[in-house]
């Protein structure tokens, strides 16, 4: 299927639970943080990074052979080293950001278009309001004129909505990268902690696309709290959806 803005979407590979919802197959990525646990579901494209998270360089390099050997090799157009270096810097980068979970989007022929992830930010005893949380995302140095800042009221409460242009440096410092993301952030029920979720790209031209993908994606954020064995303590399922 070829989307209106000219990115073709296709069954690709993707390490995670799959599962079937109104005839739509999503992969279920569900990461325990301490005392909770947080759940969302990702669409047909996306590949879950969170597992080579944490491993070793090798171990790390076994998995991305085994992510693009998931793939459909009639969609392929890339080649699989480069494919295989990407996922392998994207998992490294969720490492050296402290991402909790994270995935990246995939089009029909290999391209990587987007990477999604969580950050868990708080202290014990420190409990921030939401006006408090809005005032620190607004405090990213990175940031490129003005952005778009909204409250939205999830399945698990609200949160703030920021949609923002960032400027970086380019490799070893020269030139600048340009790219746009949406971050939400919201307080995590009867804990301390903050849960911020960021979708980035740097297509730009295709922004309106993906700012529509990371608002469907956000309702499917679910969490729980776990027992002191990790088990939840609610029998009915997740915040959430």
């Amino acid at each position: 299927m070829v989307t209106p803005l000219g990115i073709e979407l296709g069954s690709r590979g993707a390490l995670g639970r799959r599962a079937r919802i109104d005839d739509f197959e999503v992969i279920s990525v569900t990461v325990d943080i301490d005392d909770w646990t947080c759940r969302l579901d990702f669409p047909d494209g996306w590949v879950d990074l969170t597992a080579a998270i944490e491993l070793d360089p090798a171990a790390r390099a076994a998995w991305a052979r085994e992510v693009v050997n998931s793939f459909d090799p009639l969609d392929l157009v890339a080649s699989r080293e480069p494919m295989e270096e990407i996922l392998i810097s994207l998992a490294r980068n969720a490492k050296r950001t402290h991402a909790v979970l994270a995935a990246a989007y995939f089009a029909v022929g290999g391209a990587n278009y987007a990477v999604f992830d969580v950050q868990i930010f708080g202290e014990d005893g420190v409990v921030l309001s939401l006006d408090e949380v809005e005032s620190r995302l607004l405090g990213h140095k990175e940031i490129l004129g003005k952005p778009q800042v909204s409250r939205a009221d999830l399945p698990v409460g609200p949160a703030v909505r920021l949609h923002a242009q960032y400027q970086s440096k380019g490799v070893l410092g020269f030139g600048k990268r340009l790219s746009e993301g949406v971050s939400y952030a919201l307080l995590v029920p009867q804990t301390s902690d903050v849960l911020v979720a960021t979708m980035t790209w740097r297509a730009r031209e295709h922004g309106d696309q993906f700012t529509r993908m990371a608002d469907a994606l956000m309702p499917t954020l679910s969490f729980v709290p776990l027992d002191g064995e990790g088990k939840p303590l609610l029998e009915d399922g997740f915040y959430g959806v």
